[in-house]
């Protein structure tokens, strides 16, 4: 994990909560390929299901997975991926 990386997410299992939101989608299969990298690299996360919860959005999303910290949108789609790397 890099020092950005180290900056922006803090590990699963700590006391502290998660700082990113992923926003997905059901039977989208970025989305999952998306939260089985983050899982794998224990990557604390909250994962917010657009369809069900579209009132939460900090903004309209038009693209899932979307990778959000804050009210800012870092990146989406499996370049969430590229982008943690």
């Amino acid at each position: 994990m890099n020092f950005l990386q180290k900056l922006l997410f803090r590990k699963k299992n700590s006391n502290q909560t998660a700082e990113i939101t992923i926003y997905y989608r059901k039977l989208c299969q970025d989305c999952d390929k998306v939260k089985e990298y983050l899982d794998q690299h224990k990557i604390a996360y909250n994962y917010v299901d657009c369809e069900e919860n579209e009132n939460s959005l900090p903004f309209p999303i038009m693209a899932t997975p979307a990778l959000v910290k804050g009210n800012e949108l870092l990146a989406y789609g499996v370049d969430i991926i590229h982008y943690l790397k």
